[in-house]
């Protein structure tokens, strides 16, 4: 064989040498449809087309908002690329700092430039440059952007799914759970504050604590639990089951929120790419559950505004939610799904089955009003769905109210709070007496008022639970007792009819605003948090004056303690005397308001629950 000349050998290395660096000379110029999106702090803002030249970068925007509300674009807007910042140079269908309304469609266009970038950028990151700013991460320009690509951050114990075969029993323990939560793929600029929340037997707690996360996107909670609960993180969409004494890793991947916005972006749903999943835990339950598509076989849209008809007599609806549940199981029957996955997945069917039997008449009108959301004038009467004791008996033959596995489905929680239907009908409702008891033994121990019998009711029925409310109720007496309860006026001795006009009368020729809200209710907390600020701003006047009112399902030791942070005179009424205020005012829901001119005249105003009609109307009222 002959040999090549060295001529020949350079000639080949220097081909392949070019060759080579062909191959990895990337360019981003052109145009890029439709991009994949690393993580996001909106849905309401993307990017539906890039176009990259060698003198400008565009980014073709679609915002999707509330119809006849208004957005804007900081004159801050920037974009980064390889560590560079762009600042905005112009814009076309919006200008910048200035209002722009949303149509009826809740849709606009428009688009946003900004200088060229290096054309070897691979990704780019668009920032309005303020603290609540929409901000986008990881906008890709290579087409290969990988889903998972955070999958390989997470240590291997996490990714383990737990071994198939029957789902593991409840652990009931009365123990502090520690949560320690991993926002993976966390960038440094990104938000800290993070929201979650628990869904225990005695309802979701959590949610208005948030928690901080450190520069690598890490944060820990413990948790006094006596049975298992769902820990969930409200910026992400992740949850896991956790156990009562355990410390728990849950790791969730912030791409979530990137496939949020490409999703609203693309009107593409709630999609989830094959095998993407947004979060691992480890524990008792690690990864017990990992697929969100399998919700499919076991979802009896309860809330579609798809779930019966409101015309319904007791028969008929009893056949409906019957097929319905009938059909669903047969179809996880015929299901490829874990072994585990099926016997979850009947449980929570059967949960649903029971769900929708408790309160028929809320079902079909909750329904109603999912389906018609702008019908008017719909009487509650017109709904007269009434299960006989026959049909309650055919319901329950379905079910398994001894099953353990109902302490994992979120129905437990609602089916706990009233069994008499089943006791009604002669059936034993099993493990539902017991979620009943807890309920009703958290909640007086809410209120510091849990009494010995019905403290060992429930430690017949479960120690580690009594364990629990016990504890509560030692820590929410300790709370009472160290508060001041002088900050409650004292409520009018007047009927009830003539309650507020006896608390709005010493402030004639002032402007009165008067809030109903209870502590539980997280809309309500919410109001009041966005418009205490007012009260040293714009609506600071002695000529105001703040009235908040609730009634006595807010527990005392909560609502004590939460009401020395807002300004303004608190009464406390009974539930009847409330009732009879709801009616005389024609309340729809809290929170709610009442407002009055400087005649004294109070007149109910739902209106005010959008923030910005809240603050014109009382200045409005102040010219008058």
């Amino acid at each position: 064989m002959n040999k090549p000349s060295i001529r020949t050998a350079i000639l080949v290395a220097l081909t392949t040498l070019l060759s080579l660096s062909a191959c990895s000379n990337f360019s981003n110029r052109g145009t890029i449809e439709r991009p994949f999106i690393y993580s996001a702090n909106t849905e309401d803002l993307s990017f539906e087309r890039i176009d990259l030249t060698d003198s400008s970068s565009v980014l073709h925007t679609v915002v999707h908002f509330r119809p006849h509300y208004w957005i804007k674009i900081a004159g801050t807007s920037n974009i980064t690329a390889d560590g560079q910042e762009f600042a905005i140079t112009s814009t076309d269908g919006i200008k910048l700092d200035e209002n722009l309304w949303m149509p009826d469609s809740g849709v606009v266009h428009f688009t946003l430039t900004f200088p060229a970038i290096p054309a070897d950028a691979k990704s780019i990151d668009f920032s309005e440059g303020t603290e609540e700013g929409w901000r986008i991460w990881g906008i890709d320009l290579t087409g290969e952007a990988d889903h998972n690509a955070n999958t390989r951050l997470i240590p291997s114990e996490a990714l383990k799914p737990m071994p198939d075969g029957p789902m593991p029993k409840p652990d009931f323990t009365f123990d502090s759970t520690t949560v320690n939560i991993h926002m993976v793929g966390f960038r440094n600029d990104m938000d800290r504050t993070l929201r979650y929340g628990v869904n225990s037997l005695h309802g979701q707690f959590g949610t208005d604590k948030p928690l901080t996360l450190d520069s690598l996107g890490n944060a820990q909670v413990k948790i006094a639990l006596s049975a298992p609960a769902q820990f969930f993180i409200i910026n992400s969409g992740s949850s896991a089951f956790i156990s009562p004494g355990e410390t728990v890793d849950i790791y969730s991947d912030v791409h979530n929120q990137g496939l949020s916005n490409m999703a609203e972006r693309d009107n593409d749903g709630d999609t989830i790419p094959a095998k993407y999943h947004r979060t691992y835990s480890t524990g008792r339950y690690g990864n017990m559950f990992l697929n969100d598509e399998d919700k499919q076989f076991q979802q009896m849209q309860l809330y579609s505004g798809k779930l019966g008809d409101y015309h319904m007599n007791g028969d008929q609806y009893t056949r409906y939610i019957i097929d319905q549940y009938n059909t669903l199981k047969n179809l996880l029957e015929a299901s490829d799904l874990s072994e585990m996955k099926k016997e979850y997945g009947h449980t929570k069917l059967q949960a649903q089955l029971a769900y929708a039997a408790t309160d028929a008449q809320f079902m079909l009108a909750r329904n109603f009003w999912n389906k018609y959301p702008d019908c008017t004038g719909f009487p509650s009467d017109s709904i007269s769905v009434n299960l006989s004791p026959e049909n309650v008996r055919e319901i329950a033959s379905l079910i398994d109210f001894n099953s353990p596995n109902l302490f994992f489905t979120d129905e437990m929680y609602g089916l706990g709070q009233d069994i008499t239907l089943w006791e009604n009908a002669g059936i034993d409702p099993g493990l539902l007496k017991t979620a009943n008891t807890y309920f009703n033994a958290y909640l007086a121990a809410d209120k510091a008022q849990l009494n010995d019998s019905l403290l060992q009711a429930m430690r017949q029925l479960n120690p580690a639970m009594a364990d629990e409310v016990a504890a509560y109720q030692k820590s929410q007496k300790a709370m009472l007792e160290s508060l001041d309860s002088s900050l409650i006026t004292s409520t009018p001795n007047v009927d009830a009819k003539d309650i507020i006009g006896a608390i709005t009368a010493p402030h004639k020729g002032k402007v009165i605003l008067i809030d109903l809200w209870n502590t539980w209710c997280s809309p309500c907390r919410a109001a009041i948090a966005e418009n205490e600020p007012h009260k040293k701003t714009d609506l600071s006047s002695d000529d105001i004056v703040w009235i908040y009112v609730t009634d006595e399902s807010s527990p005392m030791p909560a609502y004590i303690k939460m009401i020395k942070d807002i300004k303004g005179i608190h009464y406390r009424l009974t539930e009847e005397q409330m009732g009879v205020v709801r009616k005389q005012f024609k309340v729809d829901g809290i929170p709610y308001y009442i407002l009055a001119g400087r005649d004294g005249k109070p007149a109910g105003r739902p209106d005010l629950r959008n923030h910005d009609a809240f603050r014109s109307a009382i200045i409005n009222k102040l010219k008058q």
